[in-house]
């Protein structure tokens, strides 16, 4: 490249490719800078030019980088992270720091780590707030591409190019009775005696995960039909199910949260927690462990408050006493 096509790389063509690396989207990236979508295309064929090179394809999730987009991404990173640190501060001041950061993730999995991390941030950053809530229908990340949603937890298999994840730990399956179930006073259940008996599920998004349907899809193939009695993503609703002689299946986290809330709950009855059914561990290919991502948009990355909310979420999910950390 000659000294004339260096000139040619000012400032802001510069952060318009970076911009439009993270949204994954022309229009978004537009958005986000405040400069109008042809003005920013007009950047980007810049670029094109100078570079001979598509740089961006248009798949299902919006623009996905070439090869030499990914190139480009990674040698100008560093040159503007080193210009953002003449103007922000190096430090995180946590005690003043004013933000709202929004969490999606699952009751089984909040479980593991809220009550830490609300301690965390009473007593480290106590003007911080929190918007934490489950996931909807639409993809898990759709939230996170538009900045509806700051972080995500729950098992992914692949991500867009713009979208960082993180392996957190692996959790465990399980198996909740109250006394009213049938099978309440056995130690261990096959999955037929479990499925003579009506069962239910909490959390209607894990029938759409494409590891659950192979796991149902390798039991049906066995004669095992898994098809739930009751679906819901009411906590009250699965507990009364529970009481009336359901059984439910859900994550270790969600069986030891179920078995203290009724418990302590009046007019409610003794529950246990049981393993999941070695029928089920021989055909899924987690084995009854099935992993946990972090995962955050490409923006939110060198983000000093961010990345220090995103780390004390891995590290009290990983000191809770249900996840099984990574070797």
């Amino acid at each position: 490249m000659q000294l004339n096509d260096v000139l040619k790389l000012d400032i802001k063509v510069l952060v318009a490719f970076v911009t439009i690396m993270e949204e994954g989207s022309v229009s978004r990236a537009a958005d986000r800078l405040g400069v109008t979508q042809p003005a920013l295309s007009k950047s980007l064929q810049k670029l094109r030019d100078l570079f001979k090179d598509a740089l961006f394809t248009r798949q299902a999730y919006g623009l996905s980088p070439t090869a030499k987009a990914t190139e480009l991404n990674n040698q100008i990173q560093p040159i503007l992270s080193s210009l953002s640190e003449l103007m922000a501060p190096s430090v995180l001041d946590l005690k003043n720091l004013q933000r709202r950061f929004r969490i999606r993730v699952d009751e089984g999995d909040l479980e593991s780590f809220i009550d830490p991390l609300l301690a965390s941030v009473h007593k480290e950053a106590p003007d911080l707030r929190l918007s934490i809530s489950g996931w909807g229908e639409e993809s898990q990340f759709e939230d996170l591409m538009s900045g509806n949603a700051d972080l995500g937890i729950m098992r992914i298999n692949q991500t867009p190019g713009n979208i960082r994840s993180k392996l957190i730990g692996y959790m465990e399956a399980c198996i909740v009775l109250s006394e009213a179930h049938p099978l309440f006073h056995q130690d261990d259940i096959s999955l037929e005696a479990l499925l003579a008996h009506k069962t239910v599920t909490h959390h209607l998004r894990n029938h759409q995960d494409s590891s659950f349907q192979n796991t149902a899809n390798k039991l049906k193939k066995l004669g095992y039909d898994i098809e739930p009695a009751l679906e819901t993503d009411s906590l009250m609703v699965t507990m009364q199910a529970i009481k009336r002689g359901m059984a439910l299946v859900a994550s270790r986290s969600i069986g030891d949260l179920f078995s203290t809330m009724m418990c302590e709950k009046e007019n409610f009855c003794t529950v246990k927690v049981l393993p999941i059914p070695k029928e089920v561990i021989e055909v899924d290919e987690y084995k009854g462990r099935h992993p946990i991502h972090i995962f955050w948009h490409e923006r939110s990355n060198n983000d000093l408050a961010h990345r220090w909310l995103r780390e004390n979420i891995i590290r009290f999910m990983r000191e809770s006493p249900w996840m099984h950390t990574p070797e």
